[in-house]
């Protein structure tokens, strides 16, 4: 009974030990050896296809309509107070849920274009291809 206590006397020591004193870096053979290894597994790991949650969709699509609704109504309203400020605002919290929405729909992303009426146009064009309405 008394070696079981010795034993486990051993295996604290050697698990403090190895909690407090700093580990070596890694020889270069290692590192070399290890950065392909890495990237291998990377290239053949299978991506989880995350599934879009249905609320969050909804929520988008509700909020899409609402922000659509709010710029036409800026648009058609003749005397609104700061109206360019207003309407410069509801076209830059549109265009953030469309890229939103894109991401969820899986399109994917224009990286060349800047927020434009090009862009806008064709982020709806693809969202609506999707089966998106708002």
């Amino acid at each position: 009974m008394e070696w079981l206590a010795v034993l486990f006397l051993f295996f604290f020591l050697c698990a403090l030990l190895d909690a407090v004193l700093p580990h070596p870096r890694p020889s270069r053979l290692h590192r070399w050896v290890q950065s392909p290894i890495d990237r291998l597994i990377g290239r053949l790991r299978r991506r989880p296809c995350v599934e879009a949650d249905p609320f969050d969709t909804l929520w988008l699509q509700t909020r899409l309509g609402h922000l659509a609704g709010e710029i036409r109504r800026i648009e058609t309203t003749p005397r609104i107070y700061a109206r360019a400020h207003r309407l410069k605002a509801a076209e830059a919290a549109y265009d953030d849920l469309l890229d939103e929405a894109c991401r969820l729909a899986g399109v994917p992303g224009e990286a060349d274009l800047e927020r434009s009426e090009e862009k806008r146009w064709l982020e709806e064009r693809e969202l609506a291809s999707r089966g998106w309405s708002w």
